[in-house]
């Protein structure tokens, strides 16, 4: 019935579409997330293939980039990258942390002190390279329904501090950039 009276339609946001109750209001409607990306995944940001050559015609070195801004693997090992921090270091002909100056560290803090079954204690392993698996499914779709440590975690591979494999079903700190900002987060609490 939708679709014989939309044609097509497209929606973005960070969170995926809250839902209320066992039936969605939306019918023939497909979501892509950072959980589920597929087949959206290299819409999502800059591919290996766009970093690398941006870096070639900057003079930038591809493995310096990989560095700050790799770790985002979406669908099929896709690695993506931040269009924002790849952007700001091939203007500036330097790398750092240019992606997390659009959101403070604060609301980063705010979900380690919940510290649902010793989630900073999980974000303190994950600092140290280590994964964690997650059941993203019990997430809510909001920034204030929290029930467990996954919940967090889902949340915040939704915001871009965490990337989701979804082969493993664990999330990760991606890369140096975010990783900064989880240090500063951990230091301040």
């Amino acid at each position: 019935m939708t679709d014989r009276m939309i044609e097509a339609a497209y929606m973005t946001g960070i969170l995926p579409i809250k839902k209320y109750g066992n039936q969605s209001a939306l019918s023939d409607f497909y979501e892509f997330t950072m959980i589920d990306p597929s087949p959206l995944e290299e819409f999502v940001g800059f591919t290996e293939e766009e970093a690398h050559s941006l870096c070639k015609g900057a003079n930038l070195d591809f493995r310096e980039l990989q560095y700050w801004y790799d770790g985002y693997i979406l669908g099929d090992c896709q690695h993506v990258y931040s269009p924002k921090s790849v952007l700001d270091a091939v203007s500036r002909k330097r790398f750092g942390s240019y992606w997390t100056q659009t959101e403070t560290y604060e609301s980063l803090k705010t979900y380690i002190t919940m510290n649902f079954d010793g989630l900073k204690d999980t974000i303190i392993a994950m600092l140290g390279g280590a994964k964690c698996e997650i059941d993203p499914n019990t997430f809510q779709n909001d920034m204030t329904t929290f029930r467990s440590k996954d919940d967090v975690l889902t949340l915040l591979v939704h915001l871009g501090y965490l990337a989701y494999d979804t082969f493993s079903k664990c999330v990760f700190i991606p890369n140096q950039e975010v990783r900064e900002e989880f240090l500063r987060a951990i230091r301040n609490l």
